[in-house]
């Protein structure tokens, strides 16, 4: 997790009426507000506090400032609007939109990102979450985008490096295995595809463990449509990134996640994945997030050692 807080945008630059409307939601005037740390959104993100005790979590951008996240933030509202409350993930309370601006004022989930003690204690926890993402199938999630499609990068991410890998800077590994890892990558969208809800950003900077240990999933823009495993994988790659100490080949053959998970289908995500990040790594960096190329990059390393592992 890399920390963005020089790039939020304050809570006090905020358009009035936005702030206006998460007071009246909470009911009283804001007395707190908190600007968090993590991810890679230029916008604000604040937990709010107001004299009346209420608490929110605001998060909101400028379309002139990043207009990519802007359209980011109206497709999350969509999909936070039709959650249902057997997923565990806060409540949408309001939200507030002008030309300029949209803001999503969000249930406060008390907590903490999982990680910090840096002992594998959350990862259960968190594919139980994952777990309770349910099927779609008739229902307003529907419409979502298809895992399938969203994958489309991650499958054709060797052949662009096939093509030209200038400034790529592959490990030797990855260059003695570019075939084995492109024909596994090739079949990444069949693999990722199912009838299920998938968050599909899954880092710690996107879950909140509760007191009770409890995983809550947050940040939902990229909400797809596909296999029931999809999000389990590219978690526990962040966990190994992170350096904790959990055994996820036991997790992947053990946890009701993976129940009907193969080895081949695993492959194919953890060989897009590499194949993505690399390629994405070496661009410039978006405006206002400077931090973005060195994530991907490290991502790609860690799914590279993973592979090793997998693969001999």
């Amino acid at each position: 997790m890399l920390d963005d807080v020089k790039t939020r945008t304050r809570w006090e630059d905020l358009p009035a009426g936005l702030r206006a409307e998460s007071e009246r939601i909470l009911g009283a005037p804001i007395s707190s507000a908190t600007s968090q740390a993590g991810g890679f959104s230029p916008g604000s993100a604040d937990r709010l506090v107001a004299a009346n005790g209420r608490r929110a979590f605001v998060k909101a951008i400028q379309r002139d400032h990043n207009p990519g996240a802007f359209e980011l933030h109206a497709r999350e509202l969509v999909v936070m609007a039709a959650l249902p409350a057997t997923v565990d993930a806060p409540r949408l309370l309001g939200s507030w939109r002008d030309d300029d601006t949209i803001g999503l004022i969000i249930e406060d989930i008390d907590g903490r990102h999982p990680g910090e003690p840096a002992d594998g204690r959350d990862l259960v926890a968190i594919l139980d979450a994952f777990a309770t993402l349910p099927v779609v199938t008739g229902t307003a999630l529907e419409a979502l985008p298809r895992a399938a499609d969203e994958f489309v990068s991650e499958r054709d991410s060797w052949k662009a490096l096939a093509a030209d890998s200038t400034g790529a800077d592959l490990p030797n590994w990855v260059v003695a295995s570019f075939d084995r890892l492109a024909d596994a990558a090739s079949g990444v969208c069949e693999a990722v595809d199912g009838e299920h809800l998938l968050h599909l950003d899954v880092r710690a900077d996107n879950v909140i463990i509760d007191p009770s240990g409890r995983a809550w999933l947050i940040d939902w823009p990229w909400a797809a449509v596909g296999a029931r495993w999809v999000d389990g994988v590219p978690y526990l790659l962040d966990a190994r990134l992170r350096g904790e100490p959990i055994d996820a080949e036991e997790l992947l053959r053990t946890h009701p996640l993976f129940a009907e998970t193969t080895d081949a289908q695993v492959d194919a995500m953890l060989a897009g994945i590499v194949g993505r990040w690399f390629d994405q790594a070496r661009l410039p960096a978006p405006p206002s997030m400077p931090t973005l190329r060195a994530f991907q990059r490290s991502e790609a390393l860690a799914g590279v050692a993973w592979l090793t592992e997998r693969w001999g």
